[in-house]
């Protein structure tokens, strides 16, 4: 990860934005976190949004920064466990307004030379991800939700970085929230109108477990041979859609976020196989199903919080066969199966196949014997339509390149999908050599 053109960013400012409403008693002072969210993994997962700015007053820094806090400010009154920390039980939220970390930055780089060579390497957006002292012995003292907005040279562009707590904030929540608040500045929408999401009682409907825990804090890789490196790759549509007849005449049509799953997850499975001398090695994919609009409980369906289960989708050699078209009925019918199930599942039903899913997913990632990776789609959300005032943004990176992970969402400009691969470096360097799927991609 190196730009010759990019320099080192310069930490302006750190303050906290809080409620633009004073009254105490606005909202409930505790926020008590769900099984689901006790299950999420501890991680601040960021994205980073960039946007080319015209010379005009309203795309001036400051003016943009003034907007941007007075809108957080609203909003978060309304998203109210966002500006709290997390409380000594570790199963619930103290809301008393301690605040979002907003960072002022400052990068003298021009932003169209940053774009070039960013659109080549997209691990040059992780530049633009400040180092957080993450406190993982005392939670009680660590933001929920941080901000930074790094200024390009002559205000040609400007990068913003939303980072979110996963054990409260799940993929939904997260997208909602940055896409909600783009709104509120872009508009300018009175504080009485911001009404996007809604606090069912996740925490008494779907009680945390009583051992006090929340899961496991999840960090880099500590080998530091083990590098991660991420590369964006365009399925256009028309690659779509030769990919649907070549996979034949059968008794399921797949989605296309299905169908390109299949076709990443092939593709990585051939690369692990040929790392291992031609032996294919059982592979476990983790898919996340969001349970909003699966079940039949339409207050659910903006509800804050942690609401999905991660499925397990294991390729076992002998078992299933290598073609593109077995490997995307497995990943099929497994997902199919869980929908039909949760949709008619009680409560404890769900906790209790979640439970199920995570015990299996956590044997797989103790097994050196076996490859696990994870897809996660954000296709339909519109997370490059993130404007707040200035324009949609004209790149997006996601994650912290922390594990093997397939993040799939709706191109910048165009149809198709956009594929964020994060993989081990010489997993990398092979996997974009995959002649199908190379042949189905460009960069």
């Amino acid at each position: 990860m190196e730009s010759k053109c990019l320099t080192k960013i310069k930490i302006l400012s750190k303050n906290f934005i809080k409620s633009s409403n004073d009254d105490d008693n606005y909202h409930p002072k505790t926020y008590k976190l769900s099984f689901f969210d006790q299950f999420a993994l501890q991680m601040h997962v960021p994205t980073v949004f960039f946007y080319p700015l015209k010379n005009s007053t309203f795309t001036k820094i400051s003016i943009i920064h003034e907007r941007l806090e007075q809108s957080l400010s609203k909003f978060i009154t309304h998203v109210y466990p966002t500006s709290g920390r997390f409380a000594s039980d570790g199963q619930s939220i103290n809301c008393h307004d301690e605040g979002v970390l907003y960072i002022k930055a400052k990068v003298d780089s021009q932003f169209c030379d940053f774009l070039k060579d960013a659109r080549k390497d997209i691990d040059l957006a992780l530049y633009f991800c400040p180092k957080f002292d993450r406190n993982d012995s005392n939670l009680c003292t660590n933001p929920i939700v941080i901000v930074q907005v790094t200024e390009f040279a002559c205000g040609t562009g400007l990068a913003l970085y939303l980072s979110t707590e996963h054990a409260v904030i799940d993929g939904f929540t997260a997208g909602k929230f940055i896409y909600e608040w783009s709104k509120v500045s872009k508009m300018g929408i009175n504080s009485d109108m911001i009404n996007c999401f809604t606090f069912n009682d996740f925490g008494t409907i779907f009680p945390a477990l009583s051992d006090n825990r929340l899961s496991k804090i999840v960090k880099s890789p500590s080998d530091d041979s083990i590098k991660m490196v991420a590369r964006r790759f365009v399925i256009s549509e028309s690659a779509i859609s030769r990919l649907m007849e070549t996979i034949g005449v059968v008794y399921f049509r797949p989605s296309r976020v299905e169908l390109v799953i299949a076709l990443v997850w092939r593709a990585l499975i051939n690369v692990s196989q040929r790392k291992n001398n031609g032996r294919l090695r059982p592979c476990l994919l983790i898919f996340p199903v969001n349970l909003r609009g699966k079940i039949d409980f339409p207050s659910y369906k903006n509800s804050f919080g942690n609401f999905a289960i991660e499925v397990p989708v294991k390729f076992i050699p002998g078992e299933t066969r290598m073609e593109l078209k077995d490997i995307v009925l497995l990943l099929k019918d497994v997902i199919q199966k869980i929908t039909v199930y949760i949709s008619l599942a009680k409560s404890s039903d769900m906790c209790s196949l979640a439970s199920k899913f995570h015990e299996e997913i956590q044997e797989w990632e103790e097994n050196e014997q076996v490859d696990v990776c994870m897809a996660s789609s954000l296709c339909g959300f519109p997370i490059n339509k993130v404007d707040f005032g200035w324009g949609n943004p004209c790149l997006t990176s996601l994650g912290l390149r922390r594990s093997d992970m397939f993040w799939l969402y709706d191109p910048e400009c165009g149809n198709g999908i956009v594929v964020q691969a994060d993989l081990k470096k010489d997993y990398m360097e092979m996997f974009g050599c995959d002649e199908e799927f190379f042949i189905q991609s460009r960069i």
